[in-house]
């Protein structure tokens, strides 16, 4: 069982920012979880400025501008703790308002390959939240930020002629532990994907006091007879420019 810290940590993201040079940054952040997002975003902005990358935890970002607001975009490695740190050293260099753009795999019958998930809870099966939040907590997401996410996606989506799906998401560690049973239960309870991510940044973003909203493309399907991956790889292409840019827009409003 883990055990939540009382005491000061040894090592603060405040200290891990400074050595590694990173401060005073934009006050938003997209954080990506591939490279091909990250170039999207650099086209959208303008005044483009490579940001030094880091060692430890390999984050490649840029900062520029979109209207008169200045807007950060992250690359980082997938998974809870990479994003978690990711995370936690933005907010420590200035970042308050954080989207996440990743990929997800469906769950629920109703979710199909290529749609759009706006999550706004979690179940909790990675071990970087119980950190953050007692264990009985449900994650939940900034309320604000999600429902302008999901009022300007769902336009986004009927241009696109795809579905988006707003509801529960299951995030664990274990990519090769997603067994049948596991998914049924969950899409039974409503859940309508899984990640490796989602869950971990709503607790820090709860612990913390910034705000965060997220947006998944939906990459593969878990609840039929056997796997589905994409294979339209142009359709995926096309769908991050559009979600991409959007979710610019939204960061640079709220």
């Amino acid at each position: 069982m883990i055990m939540m810290g009382k005491e000061e940590p040894v090592i603060t993201p405040k200290d891990w920012a400074e050595m590694e040079g990173l401060e005073h940054l934009c006050g938003r952040c997209l954080l990506v979880l591939w490279t091909r997002p990250l170039e999207y975003a650099k086209a959208v902005l303008r005044d483009v400025v490579e940001e030094p990358k880091m060692k430890i935890p390999a984050l490649r970002g840029v900062r520029g501008r979109y209207g008169d607001a200045s807007v950060c975009i992250y690359r980082t490695y997938i998974g809870a703790p990479a994003v978690a740190m990711a995370m936690e050293l933005l907010i420590a260099a200035g970042v308050r308002k954080f989207i996440l753009f990743g990929g997800c795999g469906a769950i629920h019958p109703s979710v199909k390959i290529y749609d759009l998930v706006v999550p706004t809870w979690g179940v909790r099966e990675e071990g970087t939240s119980y950190h953050y939040l007692p264990p009985r907590t449900v994650p939940k997401l900034s309320e604000n930020v999600s429902k302008i996410i999901e009022k300007t996606l769902r336009s986004v989506a009927r241009e696109l002629g795809v579905n988006l799906h707003v509801g529960g998401i299951w995030t664990t560690d274990a990519i090769f532990r997603q067994t049948r049973d596991k998914v049924r239960k969950y899409s039974s309870e409503g859940v309508l994907a899984v990640d490796m991510e989602s869950t971990a940044l709503m607790a820090i973003a709860m612990y913390r006091g910034v705000e965060l909203g997220i947006a998944h493309v939906v990459t593969d399907e878990l609840y039929g007879e056997k796997w589905t991956m994409y294979s339209d790889d142009d359709m995926m292409a096309r769908v991050e420019k559009e979600v991409v840019q959007s979710l610019i827009e939204v960061l640079a409003r709220i």
